[in-house]
């Protein structure tokens, strides 16, 4: 069998996805290389290669299904879902992205896990790798949270710039944690400061942050201003709830 690092991941990868006509693509059972043949060239391809069959396009879009199905963002969502329905989802599907900058980048991540897991796969089903080693090696490309999954740490380091040693602690509760459905806000947060004179106060301060981050990410985000000793002590519904619940983002 092949040693594992002797195969180009990332060239089998594009070998997978490639549909182009008239090229094929084939991997040398013994050392891994892959290359790719020409149909119109008139040579045959070299004895001994295995070909590379392309994945087949349900798996490509169970991929773009999964991933919308994960976005936070309410008209990313809506656009990406009516985007992937009918003839021509894919063309759709990749020209919407282009509206969210910050989501395009996370499908490529998304895309890239993906692939990498499914090559692994090919590899064993293939019988050119073992079975126990491809698992070990897919577990290594787990998928990347679609949608907002760096927003909490996004508003977490700004607030950390705006309150600097005041800040002790963020945390996050509600339905982010619960892995529930949106409720009333989207992404709350406990922070934790080393002195509250007035939470108001504190609210008006964080307010130019979480609004921005509202904006850019088209969720929701709130926050409680806290100090440790009334974390630990919580007099209200919310804050036993958050208390409960709550998860260090910083």
């Amino acid at each position: 069998m092949l040693d594992p690092d002797a195969v180009d991941l990332d060239e089998l990868c594009a070998a997978l996805d490639d549909h182009t006509p008239g090229v094929t693509w084939w991997i040398d059972p013994g050392t891994g290389t892959i290359r790719s043949h020409l149909a119109d060239v008139g040579e045959d391809p070299p004895d001994g290669l295995r070909r590379i069959r392309p994945t087949e396009s349900h798996e490509s879009y169970q991929d773009m299904a999964q991933f919308v199905a994960a976005v936070h963002h309410r008209r990313a969502s809506d656009l990406l879902d009516r985007a992937i329905s009918g003839k021509g989802a894919f063309r759709r599907f990749k020209d919407t992205l282009f509206e969210f900058p910050e989501l395009r980048q996370q499908w490529f991540r998304y895309r890239a896990a993906r692939s990498r897991r499914r090559a692994l796969h090919w590899l064993a089903d293939q019988k050119l790798i073992a079975r126990d080693v491809a698992e070990r090696l897919v577990a290594q490309h787990p998928d990347p949270g679609a949608g907002d999954e760096e927003l909490p740490t996004a508003v977490a380091v700004d607030l950390g710039m705006l309150y600097g040693d005041r800040l002790e602690q963020v945390l996050v509760f509600g339905s982010w944690v619960r892995d529930e459905e949106p409720g009333e806000f989207d992404l709350q947060l406990v922070v934790v400061l080393t002195d509250v004179r007035s939470a108001w106060e504190e609210l008006h301060r964080m307010d130019d942050v979480l609004w921005r981050h509202t904006e850019r990410s088209g969720l929701t985000v709130t926050a409680v201003p806290v100090t440790a000793a009334e974390l630990a002590a919580p007099v209200t519904a919310l804050l036993a709830r958050a208390a409960a619940e709550a998860k260090v983002v910083a």
